[in-house]
């Protein structure tokens, strides 16, 4: 298990880079935090909804299982680097000033020096973790079947230093469609998931996608594909340690990822029990997802 973590804290950013987070966060009050995180949001959906799946055949009645491991990558776009913000600090300016170009999350590690042509005055913006994608890795199990009906499970706790405990845990369950039309020559099944993941006190987040699946069977491989909608909402709460009057407030908001439809392609390889899969998925955020397990009687 501590191998396992070691391997989580190398693909995800937010656990390496957990301090400037918090740091970069606090700095700004509630609409340029809630611009700052946005993309996150996005990704984040975008990541958790990914290698849920592998295949669509679900026996009607007999022991299925699947253990492994699922790492995605979502590919983060230019727009989503840079955002809009506004400095409305009394203290600063007179007058609200905006400032094009400055980092989201996601953006260059150094923030743009704003100055007070007036005043003389000048402050920097926060920075961003400066990264290109957003991996992520958790385990993963399915097991079934009973009337065609199996259930998956996701979880993984990592204690941080000075963010606290990230958490995620996400369960699916999915239901036969091709046991009740015997002519298709593919599995169908109809699926739904919904995960949550948890950054100390500072994020919490969900996402939910309900899909529509399907996979063809010929020796060694398995193609398979499918097509859903996904949502995701992400609650924030930090402390904020800027300039001004609203040092020291609490700053609470809660960011709606936008909601999309999902394609999906992919491959799994069947080598005896061991399962080797990855897929491409397709949305606003599109994003890669490779899985490793041990698979009986799937197919």
């Amino acid at each position: 298990m501590r191998k396992f973590y070691f391997l989580m804290l190398l693909l995800c950013p937010l656990v390496m880079k957990g301090q400037d987070l918090e740091d970069y966060l606090s700095k700004y009050t509630s609409e340029n935090g809630q611009l700052y995180l946005q993309p996150f949001a996005n990704a984040f959906t975008a990541d958790l909804n990914s290698g849920l799946f592998h295949n669509a055949k679900i026996k009607k009645k007999g022991f299925q299982l699947y253990i492994g491991l699922v790492s995605q990558v979502a590919v983060i776009p230019g727009k989503a680097k840079t955002f809009t913000a506004t400095i409305d600090d009394p203290s600063f300016s007179s007058t609200p000033i905006t400032v094009e170009g400055a980092p989201t999350i996601f953006g260059a590690s150094e923030g743009p020096y704003v100055e007070n042509s007036q005043t003389g005055l000048g402050q920097y913006l926060p920075g961003g973790l400066e990264i290109e994608s957003l991996p992520l890795a958790m385990p993963q199990i399915t097991l079934g079947s009973i009337f065609g009906t199996d259930l998956s499970a996701r979880y993984i706790s990592v204690p941080v230093d000075d963010l606290g405990d990230i958490e995620l845990f996400g369960w699916g369950i999915r239901h036969s469609v091709d046991q009740y039309l015997k002519v298709l020559p593919l599995s169908v099944a109809v699926g739904y998931y919904h995960q949550s993941f948890k950054v100390g006190n500072y994020i919490d987040a969900k996402t939910s996608v309900i899909n529509l699946q399907a996979s063809y069977n010929i020796p060694v491989i398995t193609f398979y594909g499918g097509l859903g909608f996904e949502s995701g909402n992400v609650d924030v709460e930090y402390t904020y340690e800027g300039s001004g009057d609203n040092y020291g407030d609490t700053i609470a908001f809660e960011l709606e990822s936008e909601g999309t439809v999902r394609a999906t392609i992919g491959l799994c390889f069947n080598l005896g029990p061991v399962k080797l899969h990855g897929d491409y998925n397709m949305a606003k955020q599109n994003t890669f997802a490779v899985g490793l397990g041990i698979g009986i009687n799937q197919k």
